[in-house]
């Protein structure tokens, strides 16, 4: 039978998709994306029987089962161009489940607001579009909104863990770039004053941080929510983020310590949205705290 997302991507012969080399059998319920490859290796270290694959082009991705949960984890490299190919491979090939699929985007992020202190949690309720790749999907005045369900249940796990909302713990809008030493940078670029004027408004607008590929999940999931719907498929995709504030020189071993704490911190958020689905979960306080 011919499969629906013949034609939306590239794959190789025995069907897996061309970058990532990943088939419609690997993608889980829950799915964790991580631009560090390293992520993918520590993520694989909090998962029951994890199985790791390295494609050609290195992009690694780790399957393994969290407090019986099935989780998918893949690296996506760096950069908004890199995300939209390996995340297109990752939901077309997610659309044939006909039933809901969560990806949670983890990562890291500098911080737009002087209050907010280094390795701090951001979690996203919306991303502002300062990228071009989503641009090739839908018009920039298209807003990028995460889901509800995801940034809730994200928020509830750190406050459990004993984050303080305000002091090392902020949710609400940020930004999305295609540029780290030049546009981020802008001391760096011949035109950096345009580009300190438009950092210094989404400041003042109180955009919480940037960091690099996040406003593509809300675009895409809306683009294949869509295809699922007109296809008449079950599927549906849901998205969300979560980040840590970052200073520069960072230290090596304490990075590798935070990033597998917000992984840890991301899957108890999934085992949270499963028991919200199967009614054993309720969000109503962190919707309150928020």
């Amino acid at each position: 039978m011919k499969k629906f997302y013949e034609g939306l991507i590239f794959r190789w012969q025995d069907g897996e998709a061309y970058h990532l080399e990943i088939d419609e059998e690997d993608i889980t319920t829950y799915v964790i994306n991580a631009g560090s490859p390293k992520r993918i290796e520590i993520l694989s270290t909090l998962l029951k029987d994890p199985r790791i694959h390295i494609p050609r082009r290195g992009l690694k991705w780790v399957r393994g089962y969290y407090n019986d949960i099935e989780i998918l984890g893949f690296t996506s490299g760096m950069g908004v161009g890199s995300m939209g190919i390996t995340l297109m491979e990752i939901m077309t090939l997610g659309l044939n489940k006909n039933e809901k699929v969560h990806i949670i985007r983890v990562g890291t992020s500098g911080a737009f607001q002087p209050y907010i202190p280094p390795f701090s949690l951001i979690i996203p309720t919306a991303v502002v579009r300062d990228e071009s790749v989503s641009d090739k999907v839908i018009y920039k005045e298209y807003p990028a909104d995460m889901d509800p369900l995801v940034y809730l249940s994200l928020f509830k796990t750190a406050v459990t863990w004993g984050y303080k909302p305000g002091e090392n713990l902020f949710i609400g809008k940020t930004h999305s770039k295609d540029d780290l030493y030049f546009y981020e940078g802008f001391h760096n670029s011949p035109i950096g004053d345009e580009h300190r004027v438009r950092f210094q408004a989404f400041k003042e607008m109180g955009v919480l941080a940037t960091e690099m590929e996040a406003s593509l999940l809300p675009i895409y999931r809306d683009y294949f929510n869509l295809l699922a719907k007109k296809k008449g498929f079950k599927t549906k995709f849901y998205v969300g983020g979560l980040f840590t504030t970052l200073k520069s020189p960072m230290n090596k071993k304490q990075l590798t310590q935070i990033e597998k704490k917000i992984l840890k911190l991301t899957l108890e958020s999934m085992v949270i949205i499963d028991k919200f689905w199967k009614g054993q979960e309720s969000l109503d306080e962190a919707l309150r705290s928020i």
